[in-house]
C-alpha cells in the first residue's frame, strides 16, 4: 500500500515537471531573441597595443640555453654572481628564471637568490644576469637551476659568448639592463 502511495506521488511530481517544462518552452518561443555569436577581430587589438611591446610565441616543453661560467664576488654584505646566458632554443622562453642555491661544506642549503625575466628571452638573445644573495661565512659552493614558464631548461656551459644583445626600438638603440631580482632564503 505504501509503495502505491509513493508511486502516485511520484507520478504527480513528474506531471508537474513536464507541465512546467512545456510552459517554459512556450514562454521562450514567444520571447525569443535571436542572438549571434560575437566576432572578435585580432588585428585591431594588436594595432591598439603600444608600439614598444612585442608579441612573441613562446616554446612549450624543454628549452635550451648556453651560459658562461658564473663569477661570484663579495659586495658589502652580499655575494654577487654575474654570468651571461644565451637562448639557443627554437623559440622564445617566457618567464625565464634562474635560482641560485648556496651550500655549506656538509651539503646543507644555506641561502639563495632568484632572477626572473619580465619579458620573453628571445631566440639567440644574450643577456647578462646578476644574482645577489646574503653573505654567509659557511657558504662554500653554489648550484644553479634554470627554468621557464612552460617547462625546464637544459643548460650547457660555453667557453665564450658574444656581448649581451642590444634592443632596437623605433630606430633607437637601447642597452639591455639587468632585470629586477628577488632574494630567497
Amino acid at each position: 500500500m505504501r509503495w502505491l502511495r509513493n508511486a502516485a506521488l511520484l507520478g504527480v511530481l513528474m506531471a508537474g515537471v513536464v507541465a512546467l517544462g512545456c510552459a517554459a518552452e512556450e514562454i521562450d518561443e514567444e520571447n525569443a531573441v535571436e542572438m549571434a555569436a560575437p566576432t572578435v577581430q585580432l588585428r585591431p587589438i594588436l594595432n591598439a597595443v603600444q608600439n614598444d611591446s612585442r608579441i612573441v610565441a613562446a616554446i612549450r616543453g624543454p628549452g635550451i640555453i648556453g651560459y658562461l661560467a658564473p663569477r661570484s664576488g663579495r659586495e658589502g654584505s652580499e655575494i654577487v654572481t654575474t654570468f651571461r646566458v644565451k637562448n639557443v632554443s627554437d623559440g622564445a622562453l617566457a618567464g625565464f628564471k634562474v635560482n641560485e642555491f648556496w651550500y655549506d661544506g656538509e651539503g646543507d642549503v644555506l641561502t639563495g637568490g632568484q632572477y626572473r625575466m619580465k619579458r620573453p628571452l628571445r631566440q639567440d638573445e644574450v643577456v647578462q644576469i646578476t644574482l645577489r644573495t646574503p653573505r654567509n661565512a659557511r657558504a662554500t659552493r653554489s648550484n644553479y637551476e634554470f627554468s621557464h614558464q612552460n617547462g625546464v631548461v637544459e643548460a650547457t656551459e660555453f667557453d665564450e659568448m658574444e656581448d649581451p644583445t642590444a634592443i632596437v626600438d623605433d630606430g633607437v638603440l637601447t642597452e639591455v639592463e639587468a632585470e629586477e631580482q628577488e632574494e630567497a632564503q
